[in-house]
């Protein structure tokens, strides 16, 4: 998955849901997740049935129980893991602007795109500000309308 894709998933995530009950979305991109610094929030994952970005939004609501954490897709874009609890290691020599009002997904997703297996990290917060990450780097950020 490319950035540029990545970016329309995010944007049509955020697109499709209602504002009043959207929770944000954290989503990681690899194709390898079995070393990752996961762990499961859920016992169970939710039906799927329809596209990644039908999934992804129905979840990105919070009255779903599978809303909070991150979602993992490999490269071409198929959901592997939901709402996953992701702990990646504080990377000493990044830095990001705390003046600006960040989180802790956005943390997470950053130093995240630190790890090898990962190609990409995207966040959208509650308020709709879409960031994606690559190799400890924010390569895009935009406030949605």
């Amino acid at each position: 998955m490319t950035k540029e894709k990545l970016y329309k998933l995010l944007y049509d995530i955020w697109k499709k849901s209602s504002r009043a009950y959207f929770s944000g979305i954290g989503v990681i991109i690899c194709n390898n997740p079995d070393s990752l610094p996961i762990t499961s929030l859920r016992n169970i994952d939710p039906i799927q049935n329809d596209s990644t970005l039908e999934l992804l939004s129905r979840i990105s609501n919070k009255n779903s129980e599978y809303h909070d954490g991150f979602h993992i897709l490999d490269e071409a874009g198929n959901v592997t893991y939901t709402a996953q609890y992701f702990s990646p290691p504080i990377i000493e020599n990044i830095s990001f602007d705390s003046s600006r009002l960040v989180g802790g997904r956005f943390v997470a997703a950053l130093y995240g795109s630190c790890i090898d297996e990962i190609k990409l990290t995207g966040i959208v917060g509650e308020r709709g500000r879409l960031s994606i990450f690559e190799a400890g780097k924010e390569v895009y950020y935009e406030e949605l309308q």
